[in-house]
């Protein structure tokens, strides 16, 4: 399987349009847990890196053939990618040189210029994490029973991870009146399929908004042909819900997992900040305890001038690395464009 994956990364504060102020930095050391999990559980499940303790050899009965690129789509200067642990060349960054709210709209940019090349495509947001393994098997069965035209969202939860261990979905219904663009004629109420022996239904959602969005390459194909393709239309709720809700709605009559499974395709939300409220009288969903841990440590160095003055010079540094890559992938880009305008000029030249 040759999987696309493109995370929409973002770390710092963005304003939108009507003035209100979108922050991700709420907590570093937690989304750096979140960036670093999205990408070991992708090369976990999805990833072609797999051997035992010869890796020149292949482990007996693992027959999969794999391949994984994942693209960290993000705003110059605006990233924790150096502090995520993983080897950059495991994945490929982006540059994106506009609104940061706008950041989503240019993953779909980004999946048209690389249509084709791929059994499946995602689009994640950066602290989305698949821990399934058959996720793109349960998808490929889906449009198997029910056609290209019809998209199967992953049900958004949350997993508590002190306290009380639950597994908690994030998402409140909305109203019909935020629902009304994506209901349109035949859009059936309810499906059913067989899976393993079991039927295993599926509704539209009432939430539709799953930070997330998967296609195979059929899908992909449907939705780049589409006028409302890549049209930055930001008018449902917000740029960040309309890039990853609406734009793929207007396309696609949407679903997510009913009974007996509402988890049947899931990804996890890292952290339990929308968990911790839902928890019973007298119950605790928590983070992982390693979190407090360093929580209290960086309290302590907080205090150190010295560990402060250590901090500004290293953001400095890492702003200013991300902004000459930026440079460096417009001096690319731009000749490859010069490059071609001169053959293009040869070629009429010598038709003339």
């Amino acid at each position: 399987m040759r999987l696309l994956l493109v995370l929409c990364h973002y770390f710092g504060r963005a304003k939108s349009e009507d003035g209100a102020v979108y922050s991700s930095q709420l907590d570093p050391f937690a989304r750096i847990a979140a960036v670093n999990a999205a990408v070991v559980e992708a090369y976990r499940h999805f990833g072609p890196r797999r051997h035992g303790p010869d890796p020149s050899q292949r482990l007996p009965g693992d027959e999969t053939q794999r391949a994984l690129d994942i693209v960290m789509l993000q705003v110059p200067g605006f990233g924790l990618l150096d502090r995520i642990g993983i080897d950059p060349a495991c994945y490929e960054v982006e540059p994106f040189d506009g609104p940061p709210m706008m950041l989503a709209f240019e993953a779909q940019r980004v999946l048209r210029e690389r249509q084709g090349g791929y059994d499946w495509y995602g689009v994640v947001e950066d602290d989305m994490i698949l821990r399934d393994q058959l996720f793109f098997d349960k998808l490929a069965a889906f449009q198997a029973a029910f056609g290209p035209q019809r998209l199967l969202q992953a049900t958004n939860y949350e997993m508590a991870q002190s306290g009380r261990p639950a597994m908690v979905a994030r998402d409140p219904a909305l109203s019909d009146t935020l629902l009304a663009p994506f209901r349109r004629p035949g859009h059936a109420e309810r499906l059913a399929m067989d899976w393993r022996g079991a039927e295993q239904s599926f509704v539209r959602p009432a939430n539709p908004h799953a930070r997330s969005y998967f296609l195979s390459d059929a899908q992909l194909r449907l939705w780049t042909a589409a006028p409302t393709f890549y049209d930055r239309d930001a008018s449902w709720v917000g740029p960040i819900e309309s890039a990853m809700s609406l734009s793929i709605g207007r396309t696609f009559d949407l679903y997510r997992a009913a009974a007996p499974d509402p988890f049947f395709l899931s990804i996890q939300h890292h952290g339990t900040r929308y968990a911790r409220p839902a928890a019973p009288p007298g119950v605790t969903y928590g983070d992982e305890p390693l979190l407090e841990i360093v929580h209290q440590l960086a309290a302590s160095a907080a205090t150190d001038p010295a560990a402060a003055q250590s901090r500004a010079s290293f953001n400095d540094l890492v702003a200013e690395r991300d902004r000459l890559l930026y440079d460096l992938k417009g001096l690319r880009r731009s000749r490859s464009q010069l490059f071609k305008a001169l053959l293009n000029a040869l070629l009429h030249k010598d038709r003339g």
